[in-house]
């Protein structure tokens, strides 16, 4: 379990993770693990990529016997043996542990998916954050500078002038001005 974990931050850290292959007893499939021991996970090697080994047992090449019980996740890998003919007895220890494992195996691929999601979830956030400075950038340098206010001394305003109404009457001297000054 912490062997994935440390893969993941290996491959995040772009650090090389050197894996090992080997052939099924069918000579064609080739199966791919970092190593080919207990706890680690082993994936079928297709022109896709890497896809997790179905559960099973699996003969090598060499003729070890590969098990998985849990999917991508080798449970056992033992040289092929000769199965000798046990009397089968009921030992009430033998099923106690029985469910402890499994759940233990359980728990591991548990353990596993999530951390290897929240990995992938980090590695996403990290290049929506990429993308999100790119169009910031881009935006910025699409926008136009913003065009500066020019006086325009030509354009005069006219003013009407106005005159207050002046509450005292009209002089003659009044009258006489206003024709003067009258347009």
């Amino acid at each position: 379990m912490y062997k994935n974990v440390l893969n993941n931050v290996k491959q995040l850290l772009s650090m090389e993770v050197k894996l090992a292959q080997q052939t099924l007893m069918d000579g064609v499939t080739t199966i791919e693990a970092e190593e080919f021991t207990p706890d680690y996970s082993v994936g079928i090697v297709t022109p896709d990529g890497v896809v997790p080994m179905p559960v099973g047992e699996y003969t090598l090449a060499n003729g070890d016997a590969l098990v998985v019980e849990v999917e991508g996740i080798i449970k056992s890998i033992a040289p092929q043996a000769v199965e000798e003919a046990m009397p089968e007895t009921n030992h009430p220890a033998a099923e106690a542990t029985e469910p402890v494992m499994a759940e233990a195996t359980a728990k591991k691929v548990v353990e596993t998916v999530s951390k290897e999601t929240f990995f992938a979830m980090v590695e996403k956030t990290t290049e929506l954050q990429a993308e999100i400075e790119r169009l910031k950038v881009e935006l910025a340098s699409n926008i136009p500078a913003a065009t500066p206010i020019n006086h325009n001394p030509e354009n005069e305003i006219v003013k009407d002038s106005f005159q207050f109404a002046s509450k005292r009457e009209r002089t003659t001297e009044d009258v006489v001005f206003s024709k003067l000054f009258k347009n």
